[in-house]
């Protein structure tokens, strides 16, 4: 594209004249409409290479499901309001070249390229086509795809025009014989309003009529024409890519003409929806106003922001917004909800009152006000200027610094404010036509029948922030400090938090329908005629500084605050009259064009309805206003997609489920849904089963963190919301397997479980085996001790005890058997024989149990010969069959049942020989003593004990506890035996 190029000053203004008169402009009248300026209608954003955005965008388009798609000399992208993202393939299917120029979305959806160096491909639903030269389609570089109004797709390339016949999926290349050149590079189709085909070369702009088969050169001709578009008026302009604009017409051109002069400035001019007329020049885009062009303050450099130089493509999304594509980037022309009052007046927080047919009254200072619609046009104007204002039948009523003014006529206000403090801060008249007003640092005054009294001197001495009169002729009275005054017939009432009122200062009261609204500081609240309801949003946002109620025919309440103005949809607030409900709601601040903030001392109200339905609010930036029916809302989800996925740095495909790597236990996930108005006002909520219990919200992020997640399987949810709310509840989902690794798996846990119960066996057994060895240590101990006092006792006194007795013995066989002293000397001798036997045994008793290092018969054999030491009984061991260890506590309740029946023997039986039998076979052990004595009563038998001892109880408590059969009972010839037989499962290990 070559520069633009100078203008001299008579030039500049003869295209002046040709444009205004090409746009039919007549001179605006004396009370023009005035219009905001470019950046006051609309938000502008660019994204230069810096932010993502590609160099040189050449073509822009939208497919049915949002997304907007970009091409250029390095790539094709799509754009989903954040992100670039640079596509090679649609679908799965691969792009011819990556050098692509026009993009074209057809009616069926399907998505057209363009390929620099020859060809194009369509894709729909999945599928892919491709055409070249085979299929029909004309040589050279593709420049443009246009749609017919009857549904024809046109293609134009540099040697050549052709349309696709679907029937026989070919294209149809236009010759010579229709009148038409093909041999010269085709820019550009165009259709106007009458169907006429218009088509743009180097060196013509032909045109053929609905019906016509053959093209006619237009005018002007001669010269290299690039651009089409069509004005809503019919006229179809056609630029050179340069620096001018040119009306074409359909006369054919002159012979022997002088050039032609173009009739605007400009390298490409487009029309949008509304008609509005944009112009592009080498440096600045402009939107062009008719009845004021040339305009600067519609005009938009680089300086001011602009992406770069050259901007040569446009487009209007679904959703209005204007694109254009630069040299280096991007731009956006959001309409904003909210607009100024295109006026030039220093306007600041005007006071506001309803006027008559869509007008409103405006006031900046004490000075003046002004009657004046919403295109800027004054129609009247006062010398006073007003601070607050009320309404009836008479028409809008101001509080003027000099009085009440309505109609044209005054009230003057009371001599001692008029001459203190004359701003009225608050007006209202009720049925009865008396005025009511306040002034600062005075009572409530009314005025009836021609004078002004102060009726009710009771009321507190608080500055009166509000006023109305209602539907019932009660008059409200809103003050500082969260007080309302009711007057009801003469009764005054005085309401504060104890009925539920929670707004601080009173600033605004409302009504309409038979609601009564009140709103202040601190919130907002309706009266249901007993209390205070306070208005709270869904999302725990606060109301702060309601000063502006408003509701619409249409059932919706507006509030204008410090954050913007807040709207409420009429099923919202239904929920809230009939039952409290918290509400939903749709809030339009900064990014919605309303910029600057009310003014917490007034003049109230900040906003008011007008008469053709439009809000006029006051900020601190002057009068905006807002159009609550031409707000153009989304009403489609936002369709969602999840970008990438990746785990410990590599990324993976989300087309399919996923497997990742074993030993993987974190995922990022990247997600966008689109958002090509105000992405920021999305929102998205995530959720990963397994995981989250419930929706996590995305906090303006577009991606989603785990970390330290376990093995298993798991999918993944987002869903998103445009930027009217309107969610997208089906989102997308990817299915995510994280597998184990071999110490992660069940097996790794089954073979641990497993070790885990070895080993507490194990440390069982261990523990076990200590407790015994423990046990056998300290029984070896105590045995041991007593062994060592039974040999004491041995040694010493019963040594000694003996030696006493042989030496007693000898001295009675010195004394005579017939004198008495023998006979005593015997019974003593007798008695301490007696006692030695028991103190022989009461040692014997001290080897209660076998010691751990010997056998049950080495046990029985040293307590038998022990026993038969000192007495005339004789004792011996028979042994049958291989003996084996036994357990510690088996053997030492064999040994203790063996010793209660030896020492029985020894004791009672008067027996001259016991014998102890030890019988080990395969099945069981058996253990027999038995004596040749004097035996064993019947009647002990039949008792199972002895009265007073408990020998044989014990002997069978013994056996019963190591499972094994006790037998006593007499000898055939004399005598008596104890047997004891041990079945071998019972009784311990092998030897």
């Amino acid at each position: 594209m070559k520069p633009i190029t100078s203008w001299t000053f008579s030039r500049a203004r003869l295209l002046m004249v040709g444009a205004l008169c090409a746009l039919l402009v007549l001179a605006p009248p004396a009370r023009a409409a005035r219009h905001a300026r470019l950046l006051g209608d609309y938000a502008h954003t660019a994204w230069s290479t810096a932010q993502g955005a590609p160099a040189q965008i050449q073509a822009i388009t939208q497919t049915p499901d949002g997304w907007l798609w970009l091409s250029t000399p390095t790539g094709l992208y799509r754009f989903d309001g954040v992100n670039f993202e640079r596509r090679d393939q649609i679908g799965g299917h691969p792009l011819l070249s990556t050098i692509v120029l026009p993009l074209h979305t057809a009616p069926d959806g399907g998505l057209w390229v363009g390929y620099r160096f020859g060809g194009a491909s369509v894709f729909k639903d999945g599928k892919a086509a491709h055409y070249g030269a085979d299929n029909g389609f004309p040589p050279g570089a593709a420049h443009s795809f246009t749609t017919a109004p009857d549904g024809v797709l046109w293609a134009t390339t540099a040697r050549g025009l052709a349309w696709l016949d679907r029937a026989r999926d070919r294209w149809v290349q236009i010759g010579a014989d229709s009148g038409f050149d093909p041999r010269v590079p085709v820019w550009q189709v165009l259709f106007d309003r009458a169907g006429t085909q218009w088509v743009s070369t180097s060196n013509a702009v032909y045109y053929r009529r609905a019906g016509d088969a053959r093209y006619r050169v237009a005018s002007p001709a001669g010269i290299e024409l690039a651009s089409l578009a069509a004005a809503p008026d019919g006229t179809v302009w056609v630029s050179n890519g340069d620096d001018a604009n040119y009306r074409l017409s359909t006369a054919p051109p002159a012979a022997g003409a002088t050039a032609p002069r173009p009739e605007l400035p400009g390298s490409g001019m487009w029309f949008d929806r509304a008609g509005t007329m944009w112009l592009a020049s080498e440096t600045h885009v402009e939107r062009v106003l008719a009845d004021v062009f040339p305009d600067p303050r519609q005009r938009l450099t680089r300086d001011q922001g602009l992406s770069g130089l050259s901007p040569q493509t446009f487009f209007e999304d679904r959703d209005g917004n204007i694109w254009f594509g630069t040299a280096t980037g991007l731009d956006r022309f959001r309409r904003y909800r909210a607009v100024p009052l295109p006026v030039d007046l220093p306007i600041v927080t005007p006071a506001l009152a309803t006027g008559p047919d869509g007008k409103v009254w405006l006031s900046n200072s004490s000075t003046s006000a002004w009657l004046m619609d919403a295109e800027g046009r004054q129609h009247a104007a006062l010398d006073s200027g007003f601070w607050s204002s009320a309404a009836d039948g008479g028409g809008p009523a101001l509080g003027t610094y000099q009085g009440i003014w309505q109609a044209g006529k005054t009230i003057p206000s009371p001599a001692a404010p008029l001459a203190d403090s004359p701003t009225i801060y608050a007006l209202t008249r009720d049925r009865r036509g008396d005025w009511w007003a306040s002034y600062l640092n005075y009572a409530l005054y009314r005025f009836r029948d021609g004078k002004w009294e102060q009726p009710y001197p009771s009321l507190p001495k608080l500055r009166v922030m509000s006023l109305l009169s209602d539907s019932r002729d009660r008059l409200w009275i809103g003050y500082q400090g969260n007080r309302i005054a009711v007057v009801d017939g003469g009764k005054t009432t005085l309401m504060g938090a104890e009925q539920g009122l929670r707004i601080g200062n009173v600033l605004c009261i409302y009504e309409h329908h038979g609601n009564l609204w009140v709103a202040g500081e601190s919130g907002a609240a309706r009266y249901d005629g007993q209390r205070f309801v306070p208005l709270l949003l869904a999302d725990g946002r606060e109301l702060r500084g309601i000063s502006g109620i408003v509701a619409t025919d249409d059932g919706e309440l507006w509030l204008h605050g410090h954050d913007g103005a807040f709207r409420i949809a009429a099923g919202q607030l239904g929920a809230f009259v009939r039952d409290g409900a918290r509400v939903g709601y749709e809030l339009l601040g900064k990014e919605e064009g309303l910029t600057g903030t009310v003014q917490p001392s007034g003049p109230f109200p900040s906003m008011v309805l007008a008469g053709d339905g439009k809000l006029w609010l006051s900020t601190t930036s002057g009068a905006m206003l807002i159009t609550p029916g031409a707000i153009r809302r989304d009403p489609l989800p936002p369709p969602v997609e999840l970008l990438a996925v990746s785990s410990h740095g590599p990324r993976y495909p989300t087309d399919r489920p996923l497997r990742l790597p074993q030993g993987a236990n974190n995922l990022h996930l990247v997600f966008t849904a689109l958002g090509l108005s105000v992405p920021e006002r999305g929102a998205f909520r995530y959720r990963l089963d397994g995981v989250d219990q419930d929706w996590q919200s995305a906090e303006g992020r577009r991606e989603a963190f785990y970390t330290n997640l376990q093995p298993g399987s798991y999918r993944f949810h987002v869903i998103a919301a445009n930027r009217d709310g309107v969610w997208n509840t089906e989102g997308a989902t990817l299915d995510i397997e994280l597998p184990p690794t071999f110490v992660q798996s069940v097996w790794f846990k089954l073979l641990c479980g497993l070790a885990l119960i070895a080993l507490v066996a194990l440390a069982w057994r261990w523990r076990l085996a200590q407790l015994a060895a423990l046990i056998e240590a300290r029984q070896l101990e105590r045995l041991e001790e007593r062994e060592r006092i039974a040999r004491a006792l041995h040694d010493t006194f019963l040594q000694q005890a003996q030696g006493t007795l042989l030496m007693m013995q000898t001295a009675m066989e010195q004394i005579p058997p017939a004198l008495p002293a023998r006979a005593a000397m015997e019974r003593g001798i007798g008695h301490i024989e007696r006692a030695l036997i028991e103190g022989r045994d009461e040692v014997m008793g001290l080897r209660s149990a076998a010691r751990a290092d010997e056998t049950l018969a080495e046990a029985l054999v040293c307590f038998g010969d022990g026993l038969a030491e000192g007495l005339p009984a004789r004792f011996r061991l028979e042994v049958r069959g291989a003996p084996y260890a036994l357990e510690p506590t088996t053997k030492d309740d064999l040994f203790a049942i063996g010793r209660e029946a030896i020492g029985n023997a020894f004791r009672h039986a008067d027996a001259g020989q016991i014998v102890a039998e030890l019988d080990v076979r395969a099945d069981a052990l058996t253990l027999l003593v038995r004596d040749d004595g004097k035996g064993i009563p019947a009647q002990i038998l039949r008792r199972g004990q002895r009265p007073g001892h408990y020998g044989l109880v014990g002997m069978r408590e013994r056996a019963a506890r190591l499972g094994a059969a006790l037998e006593v009972g007499g000898v055939e010839g004399g005598g008596t035996f104890v047997r004891v037989g041990l079945p071998r499962g019972t009784q311990g290990r092998p030897s």
